[in-house]
């Protein structure tokens, strides 16, 4: 068979190609400018991680903080602030605020409704 006359090698249209892909570029080295936001997952794996740590390097937490103060002891100043800091620190997850909204009570008398019923002038005009 012969080939139709009426067949173009391309229908007209402007661009009518194949897309070029897109390349593919290497992994930056340094830091990166968008940091993802730390949420409560990546907070409590930090935790974790570090407890991980000190059990692998020190055998137990108990062993990490006597190695701090013999360090303390020595005279590192930092080592003496970390462990008075840790011993002396409140508790900053029970320091949260809490709203105490006044109640008021549209039912029933409380008290300070009887006081307002008290000062509370009667203009009503009487019949003589």
């Amino acid at each position: 068979m012969s080939k139709s006359t009426e067949i173009k090698s391309t229908d007209g249209r402007k661009g009518n190609s194949r897309k070029k892909s897109i390349p593919k570029l290497p992994v930056p080295q340094g830091e990166r400018s968008n940091k993802p936001a730390i949420n409560q997952a990546k907070k409590s794996r930090k935790k974790q991680y570090a407890k991980k740590a000190i059990k692998n390097v020190f055998g137990s937490e108990v062993a990490m903080f006597e190695s701090m103060a013999k360090k303390a002891k020595e005279g590192s100043y930092n080592h003496m602030k970390l462990l008075t800091d840790m011993m002396y620190e409140e508790d900053k997850d029970n320091t949260g605020t809490t709203v105490k909204a006044p109640i008021i009570n549209f039912i029933g008398d409380s008290e300070i409704s009887k006081k307002v019923k008290e000062r509370i002038i009667d203009v009503t005009p009487k019949d003589e």
